[in-house]
């Protein structure tokens, strides 16, 4: 290969690993890369009803498991601490909720709950986030552009299950939904899918929709709930 080619080449893997935010000697940044490629969809559904502020949802994941997921993307530096005042309408939405019977319900059931070193644990990484019982967090600008990139892909996935269920497609319809079935509960939060339109698609496979979804290990039981409208809130 001679030297110009060589040089071309050396570039192009250059401006590659830039896009990434990545170098070879900076293997702290090819660590952090990688836990963000491995985010679940529970982190996902985390970090969208953290920007959306869908209070009723995070009640449904376990506290440790919510506070854990919180903690790696604030290392990812997904989300931050709010350090300024919210703005009024979100001020007013987390304070009705915190003043409402749910709440003080829902307090009520996990200090039940939780163990004596689960609370620890929660205490523990609310003290390296710097963070309060009720402080607010929110996305970062590199948050948003991630939470953008996954609504975008996850667009495209419900398009195809939308297109084969209008062409009745039984099966590519039915392959699609055993590719993405992990996935629904994402594009339920972000306002992709509806309940409406998944009764219909598994109506046209001719399989029981809360079956399939809760015989799939990779979707939580609990984000079933997820396709009851007034649950994302």
């Amino acid at each position: 290969m001679d030297s110009d080619k060589k040089n071309d080449l050396l570039n192009y893997k250059k401006d590659c690993l830039d896009k990434l935010d990545l170098k070879h000697n900076d293997p702290k940044k090819a660590i952090l890369h990688e836990k963000i490629r491995n985010l679940t969809s529970q982190d996902y559904i985390i970090l969208a009803s953290m920007h959306h502020t869908y209070l009723k949802i995070m009640t449904k994941i376990h506290p440790l498991e919510l506070v854990e997921s919180c903690e790696k993307l604030f290392d990812c530096g997904l989300m931050q601490k709010m350090d300024r005042d919210p703005p009024l309408q979100l001020g007013i939405k987390v304070q009705n909720w915190l003043n409402s019977v749910e709440y003080s319900q829902y307090t009520k059931n996990i200090n039940r709950l939780l163990t004596v070193e689960q609370k620890e644990k929660i205490r523990q990484i609310y003290a390296k986030l710097q963070l309060n019982s009720h402080d607010l967090s929110e996305l970062t600008e590199k948050g948003i552009e991630l939470l953008d990139a996954k609504k975008s892909e996850l667009s495209k996935h419900w398009k195809t299950l939308f297109d084969y269920n209008e062409a009745k497609d039984k099966t590519n319809l039915k392959k699609s939904m055993d590719e993405f079935a992990e996935s629904i509960p994402m594009m339920l939060v972000m306002g992709i899918a509806n309940g409406n339109a998944l009764t219909s698609m598994f109506n046209t496979m001719g399989i029981g929709m809360y079956g399939y979804l809760s015989d799939n290990p990779l979707v939580d039981p609990i984000f079933l709930e997820f396709l009851t409208p007034s649950n994302i809130e």
